[in-house]
């Protein structure tokens, strides 16, 4: 009875204590002012999300967007993903906003299955950083499709 009971705690610490590898992910990084996307960084990694997050800022700000006007740090995390592998598809509108005045807006999708599925994604990304754009209305053009 003991050593069945040992034998669970041994395999039970090894199930939930000891920490799992983690086998990669992206991030899609964007710097954005005012309304408008100024650019993207896209970085895959076969770490954690973040690293490739820290990376894709690391190479906006050397692109200067860490300080653009006034000092200010434009740079955001705008999708993240913790799969080992996806279809990635990154969309660009530009379009104008209700008062007249033009706005750009970029999403990122991942998905495991299909650019499809990658596609929707970066539509639903763009939605949730700016309410206003509407895909049917606005338009959006695929500015990079790829596979890792």
């Amino acid at each position: 009875m003991f050593n069945r009971f040992f034998l669970f705690l041994l395999v039970y610490g090894l199930i939930v204590l000891v920490p799992r590898a983690h086998a990669g992910g992206a991030a899609c990084v964007m710097a954005k002012y005012q309304g408008q996307t100024l650019d993207y960084e896209l970085v895959v990694t076969q770490g954690h999300p973040v690293e490739a997050q820290e990376e894709a800022e690391r190479r906006l700000r050397e692109r200067g967007w860490g300080d653009y006007y006034k000092h200010l740090d434009v740079i955001r995390a705008q999708n993240l993903t913790n799969l080992p592998s996806a279809h990635v598809m990154v969309i660009r509108s530009e379009f104008k906003d209700q008062r007249g005045r033009d706005r750009s807006v970029m999403g990122c999708g991942f998905h495991s299955n299909s650019y499809d599925e990658a596609l929707w994604d970066a539509l639903r990304d763009a939605q949730n950083y700016f309410w206003g754009w509407k895909p049917d209305r606005d338009g959006y053009e695929v500015v990079k499709k790829l596979r890792y």
